[in-house]
């Protein structure tokens, strides 16, 4: 198991190199766009890009056991990674306006209400460089009060090594099956998305608005499938490695914004 060093290296300042040993990327900075799609540009607290799975299929959480519910006054409002017993990776923009007292993770159940683990967060570090106006290092790492129990529906994820540039993923999470919608899917949702280049990624549509896909951020697309409100934070996954956690986007399941 990782030392909370070696996690903070990793995941908050580590720069990967490929082949060539070129600069890919701060792992702080994998985010994943829309697959990781967001429902617009509303500032307040229960519009802002809180993502979920759009024609997504159930999915058990053995199958993803390091998936976990972030909640607030015990209500869902983001995904979060397992990366230890007492660490959680979530998006930062999932923490703002909150205290740690007032989140809670719940870990080991299908369902994001009942089941599994519930315990405290007891500290919440946020990326130093997170720019909620640009979503730019939409990292944060969550302590936990207790240490999670591990077993058959509660593990860690290993980081990937590096930023993957296509390729198939998954996402999971609870969020809503559709951009109006603001009810969470009670049960485990996933999608299969595919990486697609990022320049191909901002002249779909992201170029118009003005928004710009930075070096830091992956972008994924799927046949009318996606992330939606209540997704955020959770993780992007290929080849059973985490490569990024859901961050922002415009609607959700929408050609034109991957």
């Amino acid at each position: 198991e990782d030392s909370i060093q070696e996690v903070y290296k990793k995941c908050l300042g580590k720069v990967l190199h490929n082949s060539d040993h070129n600069m890919i990327v701060n792992w702080g900075l994998i985010i994943s766009l829309q697959l990781f799609s967001a429902i617009g540009m509303d500032a307040s607290r229960a519009n802002r890009r809180h993502f979920r799975i759009v024609r997504g299929q159930a999915i058990s959480i053995e199958k993803v056991p390091w998936q976990v519910s972030l909640q607030a006054y015990g209500m869902h409002v983001c995904g979060g990674c397992i990366l230890s017993p007492s660490i959680i990776l979530t998006a930062a923009h999932c923490t703002n306006g909150f205290r740690p007292n007032q989140l809670q993770i719940r870990a080991g159940s299908n369902y994001c209400k009942s089941g599994g683990q519930v315990v405290q967060i007891k500290k919440v570090r946020v990326h130093s460089k997170f720019n909620i106006n640009t979503f730019e290092n939409d990292v944060a790492i969550l302590h936990l009060n207790n240490n999670l129990k591990f077993g058959l529906t509660t593990k860690s994820i290993q980081l990937a090594d590096r930023t993957p540039t296509k390729g198939n993923v998954l996402v999971s999470g609870w969020g809503t099956t559709s951009e109006n919608s603001f009810i969470h899917s009670p049960h485990l949702q996933y999608v299969d998305l595919k990486i697609i280049d990022r320049m191909c990624c901002h002249s779909r549509g992201y170029a118009k608005e003005n928004k710009i896909i930075t070096d830091g951020m992956i972008c994924a697309v799927g046949n009318n499938k996606d992330a939606c409100q209540g997704d955020s934070g959770g993780p992007l996954v290929k080849a059973g490695k985490l490569v990024g956690i859901v961050s922002w986007g415009i609607g959700c399941a929408r050609k034109e914004y991957p």
